[in-house]
């Protein structure tokens, strides 16, 4: 599933123009998922989310690393780059 690979180096995700710090993330291949369990935590310095396998499970690629959930909300998904 592209969400979850998507996520899984992300170190910010934008969700619906707001920016948070991704905390935990599961690992595609880790174990085979329910739509109970937690994929993403991810926080600012006055709210949390979480995501649950069912919220993503169906996300919709809108563009490189961005969804768009059933729930209509819009995923970004930020990796730090390197610089040489």
């Amino acid at each position: 599933m592209n969400i979850l690979y998507s996520m899984q180096d992300a170190k910010f995700v934008e969700v619906n123009g707001r920016s948070y710090v991704a905390g935990y993330r599961c690992l595609p291949d880790e174990v085979a998922l329910v739509g109970a369990d937690i994929v993403l935590e991810a926080t600012t310095e006055d709210s949390e989310i979480e995501l649950t396998f069912a919220e993503v499970r169906d996300a919709h690629q809108i563009g490189p690393d961005a969804y768009r959930l059933r729930s209509g909300a819009v995923l970004y998904f930020f990796t730090p780059q390197t610089l040489h």
